[in-house]
């Protein structure tokens, strides 16, 4: 690559946004004044806040004990009438609540029978537009006054009288009076107690004997403002990044596409690579810039208008002041790799648009899809682990978390993974947005009108053998969302005991497997494809495809053990929750009646047929358009991965996803992917039911795995067992590496236009090296 070119086409991009007026007022003029004017608006807003007083009605006055008061005569006014009196809570019992709002109190004297007040309660409230009610039934007033003078009740704890607080917790009103009336009636209670104890001789700290005391040990405000912020970086910083990325991104792309500049740029000296890397660092430089000025604006202003709502006592009590100097740092640090993902992905995606209008349409998937990966962290009981720093977007946020937390040791154990995973990203990020600069029918697309009747009619005209990749996503997707939709009308229902029918179990594989992953593939490839032999590779047995057949199940048997060991990290690392445990426990005890033949049979060759099909099929053969073919593996194996639903299931199919895909792209069959996942799943049940009572049975098994096995599926292969078996998957797989794949036409035309970049870059180089002689 050469960075001369990259720095020219760099700075000329950078030239052309400096010039755009809509893009430096989205950069710097947006963030710098949307943010005070919204704090202005707060604060103009929050003139009109009132504070209506609580109606309250008290019914049976009269059954309230005379000691301690509740309710007192309020004081009158001078237009006021004796007739006209009201009554208002204590003064002393407000203060020790901790209540501050006013009350609007009628109260009737005479008692109610409890039954007419539970039958018109909720019509005299919304007549009356009452807030709340407190009733306080016949009778209450001589069991308190029997406390007091030390009688021994006699009655049940059924029969004794219980005052009521009567609310709707479907009005907002109503539902903040149960609030305040609770605290109220909890510390006159409270005072009720009190006052029982010394009526009759006892000390009130039996009631009380002990208190705990409470030391905090943050370094306020300092620690109190760090953890704030670290709860709300993570989700503005994604935010902003994606979006300040997204709008240069469209005009870099599409816009240029409009303006007819794009040609100029593309029949220059310069490789793709080499126009992604120009445009790529200008886009990020727009994202760091748009995140940095908008967090910088919003936390001033946030800071301002918190002092100004409370006063200043609500902004020191929360300590929402501007964020500490010290992790603008971990901010910027973060924005880095944040603003290159985001910058690539929003590159390749922008390239699509036929239009700016059509680009901007772009950015809502993109953003749905990242939010829940940003949602994560800031989601309580969420912290940064093992499990969580393999996760994109998710992991970076965790680690700015932990950073602005103080917490080192932890973001220095998980560095590492964090950064792998997000370069990795970035990395086929970057990849995808060369391939689209290659790929001349996406750059020059044109726009056209739709039409459903048209769109329908090209679609079946021009299907190909084999279906697209839009089409093989859609399935995927489809796939997907299928158990989701229909999965609570097949999910199996546990008999009387708990466990599961032979009967309800089948019916749920078969309605699984069958009906929810075959049967939708084989109809779509009817539909949009020319060729069901090509799209699901049944190719006639010749010498390759015998071969192949051979070795695959071999190459699943040596695999096996690292799929244990495999399968033990990551429940180490990702522990499956317990009720999952259970779950899954309760399914598979339905086999218990099963023959060995009939398991095998549907848990093992019947996964393997329907989703192969599905994935190295369909999928598959769609993905190979795209022109790369690790690209369609990686994908499949992707779809194949997820459609296993348990996350401690999905990342080791995943896995050895990659390795069925490739068998299948080697081999031009998709029999030996059946067959390779067939004694993969086989061998995996077999397991499972090696116990330390069946070793002992057959005594053959010491060769194979270890004694020391107390519970099913806690069996180990012996270390030498272990090594061969690695030596034999190494050549297996060399054997299948030899074997000349078929490419595709895509990927034949992405080979001829890597030779060449190379070559183009050769001779650049040697241009370069004779000027500098």
């Amino acid at each position: 690559m050469n960075w001369d070119n990259v720095k020219l086409i760099l700075k000329r991009e950078l030239r052309d946004q400096a010039r755009d007026r809509r893009t430096l007022f989205s950069v710097i003029g947006l963030p710098v004044l949307l943010y005070p004017l919204m704090g202005l608006m707060v604060l103009q807003v929050m003139q009109f806040r009132t504070t209506h007083p609580t109606r309250l009605r008290v019914i049976g006055l009269n059954e309230l004990p005379g000691t301690p008061d509740l309710f007192v005569p309020s004081v009158l006014k001078e237009d006021e009438l004796p007739d006209d009196a009201t009554y208002e809570f204590s003064s002393e019992l407000l203060q020790d609540a901790g209540v501050t709002s006013r009350f609007e109190i009628e109260a009737t004297e005479a008692s109610v029978d409890p039954a007419i007040v539970e039958t018109t309660a909720k019509e005299t409230l919304e007549a009356d537009k009452l807030d709340a009610i407190i009733y306080f039934p016949p009778g209450f007033k001589e069991r308190m006054e029997s406390f007091q003078d030390n009688q021994k009740n006699k009655e049940s704890s059924a029969e004794f009288p219980s005052p009521q607080l009567i609310t709707n917790s479907s009005d907002e009103r109503s539902k903040l009076a149960d609030g305040r009336l609770r605290q109220i009636l909890h510390s006159w209670r409270e005072k009720l107690i009190q006052h029982n104890l010394e009526a009759n001789d006892v000390p009130a700290v039996i009631t009380d004997p002990f208190s705990f005391g409470t030391l905090d040990l943050s370094e306020k405000p300092l620690d109190q403002s760090s953890y704030l912020w670290a709860k709300i970086f993570p989700f503005i910083v994604v935010i902003w990044a994606l979006t300040g990325a997204f709008y240069p991104a469209i005009d870099l792309c599409a816009g240029e596409k409009e303006r007819g500049t794009l040609e100029t740029l593309l029949s220059s000296p310069a490789l793709r690579s080499e126009i992604v890397a120009g445009k790529l660092l200008a886009i990020m430089t727009f994202s760091i810039a748009t995140s940095v000025l908008n967090l910088a604006s919003m936390g001033f202003t946030a800071s301002f208008v918190m002092g100004q709502v409370g006063g200043g006592e609500m902004a020191s009590r929360i300590n929402f002041g501007p964020p500490p100097i010290w992790s603008l740092g971990w901010l910027f640090l973060a924005l880095i790799p944040m603003a290159a993902l985001f910058s690539a992905l929003a590159l390749a995606i922008a390239t699509m648009a036929r239009s700016s209008k059509e680009g901007q349409y772009y950015l809502l998937p993109l953003l749905m899809l990242n939010l829940p990966l940003v949602v994560l962290p800031v989601l309580p009981d969420t912290e940064l682990s093992f499990g969580t720093s393999l996760i994109p977007v998710s992991g970076m946020s965790f680690l700015l978390k932990a950073l602005m937390e103080g917490d080192y040791t932890k973001a220095a154990t998980y560095t590492l993974p964090v950064l792998g995973v997000t370069a990795f990203c970035i990395w086929v990020a970057i990849r995808w947005a060369i391939d689209q600069f290659n790929n001349e029918s996406v750059l020059f697309r044109e726009s056209e009108r739709f039409s459903l009747q048209a769109w329908l009619r090209k679609m079946w005209r021009d299907r190909q053998d084999t279906p697209s990749a839009a089409g093989a996503f859609v399935m995927g997707i489809a796939l997907l969302a299928l158990p989701h939709m229909v999965g609570k009308y097949v999910m199996p229902v546990p008999g009387p005991d708990g466990t599961l029918s032979v009967t309800s179990l089948v019916q749920y594989m078969l309605t699984n497997q069958i009906g929810l992953i075959l049967l939708p593939v084989l109809v779509a490839a009817f539909v949009f494809t020319r060729s069901l032999k090509k799209t699901f590779s049944l190719r006639l047995l010749d010498k390759r495809v015998y071969l192949a057949i051979l070795m695959a199940p071999v190459l699943a048997v040596c695999l096996h053990p690292y799929a244990i060991y495999l399968r033990d990290i990551i429940q180490n690392t990702i522990p499956m929750s317990q009720e999952l445990q259970d779950q899954l426990q309760d399914m598979l005890g339905g086999t218990a009646e099963l023959p060995i033949v009939g398991i095998f049979l549907l848990f093992a060759i019947l996964p393997a047929i329907c989703e192969e099909f599905a994935c190295r099929g369909f999928i598959l053969s769609g993905m190979r358009h795209l022109g790369h073919k690790w690209a369609a593996i990686s994908i499949s194996a992707i779809f194949f991965g997820l459609l296993h639903g348990i996350l401690q299931q999905s990342i080791p199919a995943t896995i050895f996803g990659l390795m069925i895909g490739f068998l299948a792209v080697q081999s031009r069959s998709l029999l030996p992917a059946i067959l390779f996942h067939a004694t993969h799943n086989s061998l995996v049940f077999a397991q499972g039911m090696i116990t330390t009572e069946t070793i002992e049975a057959n005594p053959w098994l010491n060769v194979l795995v270890s004694a020391a096995t107390e519970m099913p599926g806690e069996a180990r292969y012996q270390p030498l067992l272990v090594f061969l078996c690695g030596i034999g998957a190494v050549a297996l797989v060399g054997v299948f590496a030899r074997m000349p794949a078929e490419l595709s036409s895509e990927e034949r035309r992405q080979e001829a236009l890597k030779h060449q970049g190379v070559f183009r870059s050769a001779i650049s180089n040697r241009k370069d090296s004779g000027a500098s002689s």
